[in-house]
């Protein structure tokens, strides 16, 4: 029996079931068809490998999906034969055929459509499609160069060309070098935009609730400002005098004093540093907003409440 009977894929599918690693994760990453050149770009995953980061990827390219697939697998083992996983004598591969497409097939012709290459390969790796940008246009009518630029997430390429067909081509045959080399990395960005976009709306929705709290009772009118603290009092029971003492005293802590039995709250921060301003937001049922400025922090916030306790003093005593 030829000792050389069994493929790169067959020989690292026993040698993970053999050491108890996850099977191998076949993905093709890129491809080039329905021309003369075929091309197939492949990375395997195999997962599960002490001492080694827990995975390696092995990558590799053939004329048909089944050679890349082969090369792949044999990169695969040349880095486990590395760490001293594989023996290639214990379990050999059989040598297999299958010239690649040589560097000069990937300089740009005319006759080959990249952008509906890339765009292929976008589509059947469920990422963004392409974006192509004019970057400029330079030189007289007769010898123009035209730049553009191709960006899928936060990879771009830029190409240059005689024309604006040719230069979106030369951009995309670039972003498809790119692509291959940078694809496993380009998943994981895409795999964290969710969780991107997952935090922005937990801290709309944050906002959102917090503005409600400021305005719980939508129906009122802003012309309703100046009896709205009298009514939270009468419906708390409160009278002016349960507050005449605190409202001497402007500050902070004596605020809180106030705002604690009305069972309502504020917001007191910087605004903006040049110049310094601080806003106040009472959260009460029509809309309280105080502006102050100053020197610095300190001194704005302070004008801000002290600008505060002169309109509660006054609103408080208003007849309902």
């Amino acid at each position: 029996m030829n000792q050389y009977s069994k493929t790169p894929v067959m020989v690292l599918q026993e040698l993970c079931i053999k050491k108890g690693y996850c099977s191998p994760d076949y993905h093709i990453i890129s491809q080039i068809s329905g021309t003369h050149i075929n091309r197939f770009d492949f990375v395997v995953i195999v997962c599960g490998i002490r001492g080694s980061g827990c995975e390696i990827r092995g990558s590799g390219s053939g004329p048909s999906k089944q050679l890349g697939r082969h090369q792949a697998a044999h990169d695969a083992l040349m880095q486990l034969q590395e760490l001293g996983i594989y023996d290639p004598a214990e379990n050999p591969v059989e040598p297999f055929k299958g010239e690649l497409p040589s560097a000069s097939s990937r300089s740009f012709r005319p006759g080959l459509n990249c952008i509906m290459d890339l765009q292929g390969l976008c589509l059947e790796n469920k990422m963004p499609y392409p974006e192509f940008v004019e970057i400029s246009s330079v030189g007289p009518p007769h010898n123009k160069e035209f730049t553009y630029e191709c960006k899928i997430a936060s990879i771009t390429t830029e190409a240059k060309a005689s024309s604006k067909k040719n230069a979106k081509q030369l951009a995309a045959k670039e972003m498809l070098i790119r692509i291959k080399e940078l694809l496993p990395d380009l998943f994981k960005e895409l795999e964290l935009m969710p969780n991107a976009l997952a935090a922005k709306y937990s801290e709309a929705i944050s906002q959102y609730q917090e503005l409600r709290e400021i305005v719980p009772d939508k129906s009122v009118k802003i012309s309703d400002i100046s009896k709205t603290l009298a009514k939270l009092m009468m419906f708390k029971g409160l009278k002016y005098e349960d507050f005449a003492e605190d409202l001497k005293h402007p500050s902070e802590e004596a605020l809180k004093k106030i705002l604690t039995p009305l069972e309502t709250g504020y917001i007191l921060e910087q605004f903006q540093e040049v110049p310094m301003l601080a806003i106040f937001v009472l959260k009460i049922d029509t809309p309280f907003t105080i502006l102050a400025s100053g020197r610095d922090y300190e001194e704005a916030k302070r004008k801000a409440i002290d600008q505060t306790f002169a309109f509660m003093d006054t609103f408080m005593q208003f007849q309902v």
